[in-house]
């Protein structure tokens, strides 16, 4: 028995309308609005924070595998998965391995997650999935397509709900692409496409329900990819799902479609409003589809409230005003930030213990947590006196100030993004000076509560250095 032990996601605060993507590019509005992954966000950051919704109320030194799945990695050479690792704080031997290039990924890595602990190798496997699609300017899919993660920890228990069955079907021809040397999606003929389409996922679901022996009527929700809503309601009319019942929310309304997170987000927001005995149903597409159900246990009603979820996040949320400041998120445009004087990558991975998953040091003398680490207390002048600790994740600003040389940052005044800094006192006790995420200028104040995020710090010869920024509270 494998199951669903715990479940987070991460819908970045930034919108924008259909309405002023309309406006911008003479495209007819779809309606709502769609999340947009700010300027200092990407796939791996997303996963981040998914996770830590995830798990934030429980042991990590009990993960033993961390999948990360995006069809957007940062980097195509190098494991992002062991930076999302690092970032939660995992054991430094987990097992860590990145899945990509198909829209079903995200699908994938349960699979395998789940063959993982079936097979005794691992008793619990975090899957992170998250991405960040960039539409060809101008196109239609700018208003389809959204930001978002969600993540699951599956383990050798009960859990909330039961993974029970799997199904795969390989379909090479048609779909969406992306070369190693494209930047943005490409797509053939969407009609031609969602033949393929229908027929393929038809298929999948039908397999999976004779392998349990269940038939449609048997599951209370049904989730799967689609290219658009118009093209999930046609698929579920199509298949013989109930839609006014069955279909679970797109949530294109609020988001859009999430890329290799969109099925798995679906199953998240289903978990949230279901019940005991409930069967919920999830598939996802690309090259093929994937599919996979799950029966909902008694221990749903217990799960931890602090968790924000797709609902909390939803809630949470700040408009874009201009098209043209979404394209500035999306570097669209050359805006020229300058690169910092002075970044050490030897640096940063000689300190990245401190970095990532962010600790800090106690002095054995005086007891305070200071930060960064140093060999000598900052508060009584102990030498070499202390042990590394875990930083809290909240606190207030003591101060702060804008920045006009610093830059990309904040948010744009006469043209100009400042960058943010405050001194943040954290919740046990430490000071800190970090960069400020998320704000419209003006909305800062003295003693507002703060929550350190995971972020894009900056890029320095093409390569990306992480770190933690601080924002004001969501919810």
């Amino acid at each position: 028995m494998v199951g669903i032990l715990s479940y987070g996601a991460y819908i970045p605060i930034w919108r924008i309308s259909r309405t002023e993507l309309s406006r911008a590019t003479g495209i007819p509005s779809m309606g709502g609005e769609r999340a947009v992954a700010g300027w200092d966000e990407d796939s791996i950051t997303m996963a981040v924070e998914a996770g830590l919704d995830c798990i934030s109320d429980l042991d990590v030194r009990g993960v033993d595998a961390l999948h990360f799945a995006t069809t957007t990695p940062p980097y195509i050479e190098k494991q992002n998965a062991t930076i999302i690792a690092s970032a939660l704080d995992l054991r430094r031997d987990v097992s860590v391995a990145d899945f990509t290039s198909s829209l079903r990924c995200g699908i994938t890595a349960i699979r395998a997650a789940v063959d993982a602990i079936k097979s005794g190798r691992c008793k619990r496997v975090l899957v992170t999935v998250a991405d960040c699609r960039l539409p060809v300017p101008g196109s239609a899919q700018e208003q389809i397509y959204g930001d978002a993660g969600v993540a699951f920890l599956l383990g050798k228990e009960r859990g909330i709900a039961e993974v029970k069955e799997f199904h795969v079907l390989n379909e090479p021809i048609l779909g969406t692409w992306r070369r190693s040397e494209d930047r943005y999606v490409m797509q053939f003929d969407p009609r031609a496409d969602n033949v393929v389409y229908v027929r393929v996922l038809s298929e999948t679901i039908k397999a999976l329900l004779e392998k349990a022996g269940l038939c449609l009527k048997d599951f209370s929700k049904i989730a799967f990819y689609a290219n658009d809503p118009r093209q999930y309601v046609r698929a579920a009319s199509a298949i013989g799902i109930d839609v006014k019942s069955q279909l679970q929310d797109f949530l294109f309304a609020d988001v859009g479609v999430t890329g290799a997170a969109h099925a798995l987000l679906l199953l998240a927001a289903a978990l949230e409003d279901a019940k005991p005995g409930d069967r919920i149903l999830c598939a996802g597409y690309g090259d093929g589809c994937e599919a996979f159900y799950v029966e909902v246990t008694d221990e749903i009603e217990s799960i931890n409230e602090k968790r924000r979820g797709v609902k909390g996040h939803i809630r949470s949320k700040k408009l874009l005003p201009t098209y043209e400041l979404y394209m500035d998120f999306k570097r669209l445009r050359d805006r020229r930030w300058p690169e910092p004087a002075k970044a050490s990558v030897v640096t940063y991975w000689r300190d990245e213990i401190f970095e990532l998953p962010f600790y800090g040091m106690k002095c054995k003398e005086c007891g305070r947590i200071t930060y960064p680490v140093a060999r000598v207390c900052r508060i009584c002048g102990a030498k070499d006196k202390y042990e590394i600790v875990k930083l809290a994740r909240r606190g207030k600003i003591f101060t702060y100030t804008y920045d006009f040389l610093l830059g990309p940052g904040g948010y744009p005044g006469d043209g100009v993004y400042p960058g943010i800094k405050a001194v943040i006192d954290l919740e046990d006790g430490t000071r800190v000076l970090l960069e400020v995420t998320d704000v419209l200028m003006g909305e800062l104040d003295v003693d507002m509560p703060v929550e350190v995020t995971f972020r894009l710090i900056h890029q320095k010869s093409d390569y990306r250095f992480y770190y933690w920024k601080a924002r004001p509270v969501r919810g």
